[in-house]
């Protein structure tokens, strides 16, 4: 419970964390059509996921705005299946919209982030070989392969190395055990690498044809 009350915490979602007790009460009643829970979900939770989308999607307020609505529909319809004693509401809204983000990326054919450290943690000694100096090239290669390997995957390399979560925090939001997300992230590595060291040697092969 003290990595769900750090998780929730560190995100800033809302001041106070309420009970769990609270969250699963307030989960069952919006899932029941309750009206009234569903306005103090949104009041809690509606001026946070506007300000996720914004910051995510290079504060494009049109983006921003049909994520978060995004964001706030799905969450409607899946909060039914939330359960308090695999994390705090304020985690499962945050790993939901780290998927709707995900998702809404790849719809509308927006660049997903760079990662910084992906490279060298995926790639290994294969790093020595492929030449990363062009920052554009570079990261238009990442987003390619990013948006290329399963969602899941992509969700988890951002998770842990753009938004610098532990195993712990993204085994709360993804709704996993760790050591499925540790399964998940090795998968994921080789997908991106494999991606990756084809679509740079790909492009220098064509750059050398010119």
């Amino acid at each position: 419970m003290e990595i769900e009350v750090a998780l929730c915490r560190k995100h800033g979602i809302v001041d106070s964390m309420n009970e769990a007790g609270s969250d699963q009460e307030l989960a069952h009643k919006i899932a029941d059509g309750d009206i009234d829970a569903w306005d103090r979900f949104f009041d809690r939770y509606s001026s946070w996921s506007y300000n996720f989308a914004y910051r995510h999607l290079n504060s494009n307020h049109a983006d921003a705005q049909d994520l978060c609505s995004d964001i706030m529909l799905t969450a409607a319809k899946s909060i039914g299946g939330f359960d308090f004693k695999r994390g705090c509401l304020d985690a499962w809204l945050h790993g939901l919209a780290r998927n709707r983000l995900c998702h809404f990326c790849r719809s509308r054919r927006i660049e997903l982030p760079l990662i910084p450290d992906i490279i060298d943690h995926s790639c290994h000694s294969d790093a020595a070989s492929i030449d990363i100096s062009d920052t554009a090239h570079t990261k238009d290669a990442v987003n390619r392969s990013l948006a290329s390997i399963p969602c899941r995957q992509a969700e988890a390399l951002i998770g842990k190395y753009v938004e610098g979560y532990t195993t712990e925090e993204l085994a709360l939001q993804m709704e996993i055990s760790i050591k499925a997300v540790e399964s998940l992230l090795v998968r994921a590595r080789e997908s991106f690498r494999s991606v990756f060291g084809k679509l740079m040697a790909d492009d220098l092969g064509g750059d050398n044809l010119g």
